[in-house]
């Protein structure tokens, strides 16, 4: 798989250090999910393989498959009662693999506003809808398009010419702008 914003840190745990994908932030309010990351940090494909326990780690992939493994957030800015996440298209909810997910929070309890972060298997072709906390008077929303050998960001003003030139391809005249015409992905 190729992959988009995966970027592993390293994390000390009491029995040794480790690169993980870290999603989320720990804490009240919060939840991190930590995936180990068992490739070169510079691979340039990425792969799916499972722990002794069963649980998802990235290892080194051997090509492109025509899928993305890809870290898509709605992290945004601090404000109150917002909430960010990330959205797809009706007819690509059983396409997306939710591989792991976390949830981050402003404010020290947890209750400011918080956001949603995820790792996901997505193919070729695909939109996301990415709704940054923080209100759209503050953060515009945005598209990104998962493309066969790039990911587009598509903002809202450029989506008319951005359809012209690859929603055709995806029998697609236009993605819808509604959030309540879209899934979210914590639903998946």
């Amino acid at each position: 798989m190729k992959k988009y914003n995966v970027n592993p840190v390293e994390r000390e745990f009491s029995w040794r250090k480790m690169l993980v994908v870290s999603l989320g932030e720990r804490g009240r309010g919060r939840l991190e999910a930590l995936v180990p990351f068992h490739a070169p940090k510079d691979a340039k494909y990425l792969d799916l393989g499972q722990t002794k326990s069963g649980k998802p780690k990235i290892i080194k992939g051997n090509g492109p498959d025509g899928k993305w493994l890809a870290v898509v957030s709605g992290v945004g800015t601090y404000t109150r009662d917002t909430y960010g996440t990330v959205y797809c298209l009706p007819q690509d909810k059983g396409r997306i693999q939710v591989v792991a997910f976390g949830r981050g929070a402003y404010g020290a309890a947890g209750r400011i506003g918080s956001w949603n972060e995820f790792l996901v298997v997505i193919p070729d072709d695909t939109f996301l809808k990415i709704r940054p906390a923080g209100g759209s008077n503050k953060i515009e929303r945005y598209w990104l398009f998962f493309g066969t050998d790039k990911v587009y960001r598509v903002e809202k003003n450029e989506m008319d010419m951005f359809c012209d030139m690859f929603c055709e391809k995806i029998d697609l005249e236009r993605p819808p702008e509604a959030f309540e015409d879209l899934i979210d992905l914590s639903q998946l």
